[in-house]
């Protein structure tokens, strides 16, 4: 068995029989698992007196009442003869390690009931990138990585949205209602995209090539034209519109008219129905 296989171990909270740290020294064999031959990990002791990892022991067990030791083939009550060693467990925890990733640069070293604590903060493990760009990067370098980080946010310049790097330039040529864009009509730059409407809405824009309806088109003209070529129209067709106002008048009267005369029948048939009720009446 080499040193490297009996000194290397895990975490205790990364297997269910392992550690996650390097033994600063060769490792004395009484503190070695005869199974899986790594430090014994919560130990347990058979009756003969040898000591195993508690999953090591579990897995010869195998449920069963009696079993043999590994060791000696000695024969032992699985509910009776076998213990947990706490004892022995904390002398495990009291050997001095050094941090697993001390090959990338960490200098820590102390006792193994330690190591959890620091392998949470140590600067040489390695963690998700917080911006999700999918990297695994070492805690002493997230700073750095921040700086150049793919998906690291960054303000539009427009609208001052915080937005992935990546995402930046699709943002502003698909979503962001700030961007300053053309006019496609009239060729005017400089528009908010979210003011692009209101610029060539046919009522209310300013945009010069919308075509728009004649204001007399409720009178009955049907001509369009080009907002910035409409004052022409309006100028040729001044006797046009005036027709058209005075046809519209006319009808008005008209109706008008037709209306007064249907009051005046609905009175009278009133005014009948009354005369009548009054004859009928004792």
């Amino acid at each position: 068995m080499s040193n490297r296989r009996r000194n290397q171990v895990t975490a205790p909270t990364e297997s269910p029989r392992s550690y996650d740290a390097a033994f600063c020294s060769d490792l004395d064999r009484k503190y070695l698992c005869p199974v899986c031959l790594s430090a014994l990990h919560e130990p347990m002791q058979t009756s003969c007196g040898h000591r195993f990892c508690k999953t090591c022991i579990q897995g010869v067990i195998n449920g069963r009442a009696n079993a043999k030791c590994p060791v000696d083939n000695v024969v032992f009550k699985c509910n009776d003869e076998l213990f947990e060693d706490k004892a022995f467990q904390r002398e495990v925890l009291s050997q001095t390690v050094k941090c697993g990733n001390h090959d990338k640069g960490c200098t820590w070293t102390g006792e193994l009931r330690s190591y959890q604590e620091h392998d949470a903060r140590c600067q040489y493990v390695s963690v998700h990138c917080e911006n999700n760009c999918g990297l695994r990067i070492p805690r002493h370098q997230l700073t750095d990585h921040a700086d150049v980080c793919e998906r690291r946010p960054v303000d539009c310049q427009h609208c001052n949205s915080q937005i992935p790097f990546t995402d930046l330039t699709k943002h502003q040529v698909l979503a962001c209602q700030n961007l300053p864009v053309q006019c496609t009509l009239c060729g005017q730059a400089g528009i908010r995209r979210k003011d692009i409407s209101a610029h060539i809405d046919i009522t209310t824009g300013d945009c010069p090539l919308t075509v728009i309806p004649c204001q007399y088109a409720s009178f009955g003209c049907q001509f369009q034209d080009k907002r910035r070529d409409m004052v022409e129209h309006y100028r040729e067709a001044a006797n046009h519109h005036i027709l058209l106002l005075v046809r519209k008048i006319s009808d008005q009267e008209q109706r008008i008219s037709a209306l007064e005369r249907e009051v005046q029948l609905i009175q009278q048939e009133q005014e009948d129905q009354k005369q009548t009720l009054q004859q009928v009446q004792p």
